[in-house]
């Protein structure tokens, strides 16, 4: 049977809207309805695959509803300006597919629905499915037509036909208007019978039938079980119920409404119209999604991928010659862009499939076999090498350097049978441009920078069949390199809009030059202790069993302690926790972290809940988690560090995250300790002391504030001691944590509400704290209000250092969504200057404390030089000894602020000291720069 999918695009735009967070393009527009609208209906296109396809809309303006009951909807919060502002958006979206579009003046998009799906059911062989975001349409549901409607946020969707209405609401689809009509809908300010709700208003449904069954059966409700209330209160409405009757019933015969089935066949639409305003909207991610679209085979609807203007020509390499030509001509071009093919990420046990390289306008691919006649371009000094995410390519030549791999074949990333198993970069001296990293210091606060995105955004085209849009393992070389073409054309508009925002300085001196620094690191991993993860797994698991049989005695019932709506009900109707302040979510009262932090001192139950949670976090996250990601040939956890995801210019991790192991609980710092040196090394720990709030003294020029880094004293203790106008050896461990909060809260934006359920002091206290705060830090105050006017003028914030983040949050008509922006504008400079910093640092570190074969030492000490590349006969960037004595010192870990090392144990003083003069050395600002630099076996022992 065909299908006929009819979409109600004002449900699905306000779901939207609400359910997904706020997206903006970078000229500041909102498009999160968009996005989902989109989205849905590409899920539809492909889930339904429909023969035919329409969408409605409401039209502004009051309805015939608003005649009989001018009340109607009175009730309804006026949306937000960026909800309505999009509407138009999605219009534009459904007609560059193709698809018709009915709207009635003085009719709802459902009064539409429910003509045309009328008109549809005479026609023969043909089901209608009709796509919304709420119930208002499950009135329609008979033989023939269905309801496609969303459950929850934009994913979870079900398909409803009668019994699938009887099974969630106790009736068939007829009786949902006569639900309505004792209920009522607060949404549409529709009355139903007062004081006859959900609960009710079913029993009446099922005991006894519609509104007019049950008033014609008014005085025969007691032998159904109704008490004399509920009697009394539907005599007393009986005409609401009635009027709220016509209110909810949706007119299935709007006139005039110039509909034909045939007006609506899911016809072919012009990609190319599509794609251009994906790229407008940005809708990189929904590219892919577009294959199939229509319901072609992907294979099919591939073929209409707009052609790139400037296909390259491809040339395949067979002989070491023509390889030899290759390099030749890449001398003389001095620019020249390349991109590994692989198995998979992992570097260490992955095949290596070739190399795909584009030079001259030309492209060119070579297998694995000839590519030891290529190496040595990556060692042209003047010659500038373009790809995208550079940082895999160097750790796969680490891998793949015939100096470390030996004879082998080299078609196998592999570490050698005996002695260190770790490769060393330093084969790439090329000046380096990474799209991946251009396209993030273009815009840091977004996530599209996969090559997909950069060639939609910069050239308007998609990547060509195959090219593998997220990867390249496994795919085509031809296509390989025609999506490394597109990407070398993008190059030079990336460079230009760098160059415009004052930010190529940022990547040629901070972020290049940290792609090798990571890509060493990432190859160096950290070795962790299974034995102690094997024990602390015993002991969470038991410690769970203990919390959860607490729990149980607590509540009176055994549950499933991680199911929401089972802890919901066992909290809040078992055993009646009072609710005030409790925020509801789409099912109910939410048992979010933040909603049960609010009910600590209501029961005890709470803090075991919030401990059980914590127990299991951890158990899933890393102590059962860490030993699976151990690699068999190194006996290491190799983590990856992740260059272009936050916006604030920080690094991150993942595979596993490092940053959220908790450092201030014992069970993180137990977990902590399963990090460890190997036997006869330490681990070094190289810490940023208090280093945002330096910034903001620095910043900000607060002259207390910077005199109290100049004496050295705690910044929390003294900033205490000025609020509260005592003297230092008087501050109490209350007064400290409180003046700790507003420190950091200062850096966050965080206002009195903020500050007074983080502090846990009354609002009015925390108002008066942060008032005091400003008078005693006046500058503070002055720097973050010239930061806002500035951002809100010039459309950006920036680090001391340049680094740049357009807010057109702080444009936003919704006053949630502006303070987002003001809180972004007040923590960019301070928490990316910080970044910035450790970045200089560790790439000072690795041209200072590590040896290189092409570049000076800058000063390291002799003795330390000759302890680390003692015997060295091969030196990579950062010096490592490639013999079987193995490596002297590592750079193996960036958490925060914090850098950390693997040496052996008798250079771990000099290290020490060098990191820490290093770091402290790397810039100047107008507090002297602190760092405590800690010494032992394991992660977790670091005094």
């Amino acid at each position: 049977m065909k299908k006929f999918v009819i979409i109600d695009g004002n449900a699905i735009i306000h779901r939207a809207y609400h359910a997904i967070p706020p997206m903006n393009t970078k000229n500041g527009t909102m498009v999160n309805a968009v996005y989902g609208f989109t989205s849905m209906l590409l899920k539809v296109w492909a889930d339904l695959k429909p023969e035919y396809l329409a969408v409605t809309f409401d039209m502004r303006g009051p309805t015939f509803r608003h005649e009989k009951f001018k009340e109607y909807k009175a009730t309804r919060v006026k949306a937000d300006q960026e909800l309505y502002d999009q509407i138009p958006l999605v219009h534009d979206v459904v007609r560059a597919f193709n698809i018709p579009i009915y709207e009635k003046s003085g009719y709802e998009a459902d009064d539409v629905i429910g003509t045309v799906v009328r008109m549809v059911k005479n026609k023969q062989e043909v089901e209608s499915y009709v796509v919304t975001g709420d119930k208002d349409t499950l009135q329609l549901i008979e033989p023939g037509v269905k309801v496609f409607t969303l459950r929850k946020g934009m994913s979870d969707t079900v398909i409803y036909d009668a019994e699938g209405v009887k099974e969630k609401f106790g009736f068939l689809p007829d009786k949902m208007v006569d639900y309505k009509a004792l209920a009522g809908d607060s949404s549409d300010n529709i009355p139903g019978v007062p004081g006859v709700g959900e609960k009710t208003a079913t029993d009446l449904i099922v005991k006894v039938g519609g509104i007019d069954e049950i008033y014609k059966k008014i005085n025969k409700l007691k032998d159904f079980g109704f008490k004399d209330g509920v009697i009394n209160k539907l005599i007393a409405g009986e005409e609401s119920a009635r009027m709220s009757f016509d209110l909810a019933t949706i007119d299935c015969n709007v006139p005039k409404v110039d509909f034909k089935l045939e007006d609506c066949v899911a016809r072919e639409y012009d990609r190319e119209k599509v794609v251009k305003i994906f790229q407008e909207l940005e809708f990189t991610s929904l590219l892919k999604r577009l294959a199939g679209a229509g319901g072609e085979k992907i294979e099919d609807s591939r073929l209409k991928i707009k052609k790139a203007s400037k296909d390259c020509k491809v040339i395949e390499l067979k002989t070491a010659s023509e390889v030899k030509g290759l390099v030749e001509k890449i001398s003389k071009e001095k620019i020249f862009a390349c991109r590994e093919a692989m198995s998979g990420r992992e570097v260490y046990n992955s095949e290596f499939y070739g190399v795909a390289v584009v030079v001259g306008g030309a492209g060119y691919f070579l297998d694995s076999k000839l590519f030891k006649e290529f190496l040595p371009v990556f060692e042209f000094l003047d010659c500038e090498l373009v790809g995208h995410d550079l940082k895999q390519l160097i750790k796969v030549l680490a891998i793949l350097d015939p100096r470390f791999c030996g004879d082998d074949k080299n078609t196998t990333c592999h570490s050698r049978e005996n002695g260190n198993p770790v490769a060393s970069v330093g084969i790439i001296k090329n000046k380096l441009f990474d799209t991946m990293i251009a396209s993030y210091l273009l815009e840091p606060g977004s996530r599209a920078h996969d090559s997909a995105s950069i060639v939609l955004k910069v050239l308007g085209q998609e990547l060509p069949t195959g090219a593998g849009q997220n990867s390249l393992f496994g795919v085509d070389m031809l296509a390989v390199t025609q999506e490394l073409y597109q990407l070398s054309l993008a190059t030079v508009k990336l460079k230009t809009d760098l160059v415009a925002i004052s930010d190529f300085g940022l990547m040629e001196k901070i972020e290049m030059p940290l792609l090798p620094v990571l890509a060493q690191m990432e190859l160096n991993g950290i070795a962790v202790d299974l034995k102690l993860l094997q024990k602390l797994s015993e002991q969470v698991t038991a410690e769970i069993k203990t919390v959860s049989a607490t729990i149980f005695e607590m509540s009176g019932a055994e549950f499933n302690i991680s199911s929401p709506t089972q802890l919901r009900e066992v909290l809040f109707e078992k055993m009646e926790i009072p609710v005030e302040g409790i925020k509801k979510g789409k099912t109910g009262l939410s048992t979010s972290a933040e909603q049960l932090e609010k009910l600590r001192g209501q029961h005890p139950i709470i803090e075991h809940i919030e401990n059980y949670r914590e127990l299991e976090k951890l158990r899933n996250t890393y102590i059962d988690v860490l030993p699976t990601l151990i690699n068999k040939k190194t006996g290491r956890i190799h983590t990856t560090f992740n260059q272009a995801v936050a916006a604030t210019g920080r690094l991150s991790s993942s595979d596993p995250n490092l940053q959220n192991i908790p450092i201030r609980t014992e069970l993180g710092r137990e977990i902590r300790k399963a990090f460890v040196a190997e036997d006869g090394n330490v681990l070094i720990s190289a810490d940023y002391s208090q280093i945002e709030l330096r910034v903001v003294a620095s910043l900000a020029q607060d002259k207390q504030m910077m005199e109290i880094f100049e004496a050295g004293l705690d910044i929390h203790a003294a900033t205490a001691a000025a609020i509260n106008h005592v003297d230092l050896k008087d501050v109490t461990k209350e007064m400290r944590r409180a003046a700790k909060e507003v420190n950091f809260g200062v850096l966050y934006g965080m206002g009195a509400y903020g500050l007074a359920w983080r502090a846990d002091i009354p609002q009015w206290q925390a108002k008066d704290f942060i008032d005091k705060y400003f008078s005693e830090f006046s500058g503070v105050k002055k720097y973050l209000d010239a930061t806002l006017e500035f951002t809100k003028k010039e459309g950006y914030c920036e680090t001391l250092f340049g680094r740049r983040r357009y807010i057109p949050e702080l444009n936003a008509s919704n006053h949630q969504l502006k303070m987002a922006g003001e809180r972004m504008a007040i923590n960019h400079p301070i928490q990316g200057t910080a970044a910035d910093l450790i970045k200089m640092a560790m790439i000072e570190i690795d041209k200072v404390l590590f040896c290189h074969s092409d570049r000076p030492s800058q000063g390291v000490e002799e003795s330390l030089k000759d302890k680390n590349c003692a015997n060295n006969s091969v030196k990579g960037s950062l010096g490592y000894a490639r013999d079987d004595s193995g490596c002297g010192v590592r750079m193996i870990l960036q958490v925060h602020d914090e850098l950390v090392f693997e040496v052996q144990k008798e250079l771990a003083d000099e290290v020490g000291k060098k990191v820490k003069e290093i770091m402290e050395g790397v810039a100047k600002l107008r507090v002297p720069i602190v760092v405590e630099v800690n010494v032992s076996k394991s992660w977790g022992e670091m005094k």
